[in-house]
């Protein structure tokens, strides 16, 4: 009963810090151009956090396995309440940069070691499951985000979306100090065995990395440009978020399930049906102007992205050995922000030269192109465990 109530803190913390991060998504693409900065250089702006998360999570991962998890956990959600309240004092580039890096850093503390916490917490054989409801947590938080900061934007301006975002991890910090003395500092199993490295050359490992980056490409590309792609529609804000909102709707009620399956079904089918939904979904984009048939569209991209996600982090959860998953979660982590900075700077790009259309289709196709090479793997090699 102790261990549920603390995966359900963990959980909390997943909403809340995922729903403070996505609280941006429909606000900073505002909040930039309306400072005279470049749709390319908002790419990037936006995309920072994800560099620093790439660059931190993995070294945090590993601490986090030497020298326990709560400290790490406590330090990334100050770091989450405090950055937000910066960027009404940001005014041009190099002080948007140094807020980027701050939240930034902040995620790059909490996310690795919340993760870890979940498979430290659950058993073998349920890591599906139990990263299915922090995986759920973290979308329901990405659908009730833009709405939020959408709204709030609009009807009282970006200092009061700033604010009010800073304060949904401190609502977590909360919660997780009542916690604290529950959380595991580390695991105390060690590896066994001469070579505790070698489950990252199995091809589950390959494919589930290869997911997690791709997925997040869709995802940045989607996130960070569909305000400014409706907004030639006449769609409003608020009308953005809820485009964002519908793809985290569909995604979340479809992770804990799907977690759940991937336990009994094996990751890999998972994770396959999930790519080739998210491509077509993406692609369907350009075809539609009007709210509501985005709206339909971006649920289908979430059901794709709830199908692969879940069984991505599982199969890396299962293959590692229990003392390296906080590197595991922080690889797995990695791999997903890396997708997150690569997809909003490239399309950044593309779109300034090419348009909304073409970037979408570029998009789709990596996508698809990334799900062959995945089954290509999964057949080159003999059938690897779930």
């Amino acid at each position: 009963m102790n261990a549920r109530f603390t995966l359900a803190t963990i959980y909390l913390v997943a909403f809340a810090g995922y729903t403070s991060i996505s609280w941006l998504f429909p606000v900073i693409p505002y909040y930039t151009t309306s400072l005279g900065i470049s749709v390319a250089d908002t790419g990037f702006i936006v995309s920072l956090y994800s560099y620093v998360l790439a660059i931190g999570i993995i070294p945090v991962g590993m601490l986090s396995d030497r020298l326990g998890r709560r400290q790490f956990l406590v330090a990334g959600l100050i770091l989450s309440t405090i950055a937000p309240c910066l960027y009404p004092l940001a005014q041009d580039i190099a002080s948007l940069y140094l807020v980027g890096i701050t939240l930034g850093l902040g995620g790059a503390l909490f996310m690795p070691t919340a993760l870890a916490t979940i498979t430290d917490l659950s058993r073998q054989g349920e890591h599906g499951k139990a990263i299915g409801w922090y995986t759920a947590a973290s979308q329901l938080g990405l659908m009730a985000g833009p709405v939020a900061g959408g709204y709030i934007v609009q009807q009282f301006g970006f200092s009061a979306a700033f604010y009010g975002c800073g304060a949904l991890p401190l609502i977590a910090l909360i919660f997780v100090l009542t916690r604290l003395r529950a959380i595991p500092q580390k695991p105390v199993t060690r590896s066994t065995g001469e070579h505790p490295w070698l489950w990252l050359r199995h091809p589950g490992a390959i494919v589930s990395l290869l997911a997690l980056v791709i997925t997040a490409v869709a995802s940045s590309t989607v996130s960070t440009f569909i305000p400014l792609y409706v907004r030639d529609f006449g769609i409003s804000a608020a009308g953005a978020g809820m485009i964002i909102t519908a793809c985290y709707a569909s995604s979340a009620a479809l992770r804990i399930p799907s977690g759940a399956l991937a336990d009994r079904l094996g990751n890999a089918p998972m994770i396959i049906a999930g790519i080739f939904l998210s491509a077509i979904a993406i692609a369907l984009i350009p075809s539609f102007h009007v709210l509501w048939p985005l709206a339909a569209v971006g649920l289908m991209y979430g059901l794709g992205m709830g199908l692969s996600m879940p069984a991505s982090l599982s199969w890396l959860a299962n293959l590692s050995p229990v003392d390296k998953r906080g590197f595991s979660m922080g690889l797995g982590s990695a791999a997903f922000q890396v997708g997150l900075a690569v997809g909003a700077t490239v399309m950044g790009i593309v779109v300034q030269n090419s348009g909304f259309s073409s970037m979408y289709l570029t998009t789709a196709g990596a996508v698809a192109v990334s799900g062959i090479i995945m089954i290509l793997l999964l057949l080159t090699f003999k059938r690897p465990d779930k």
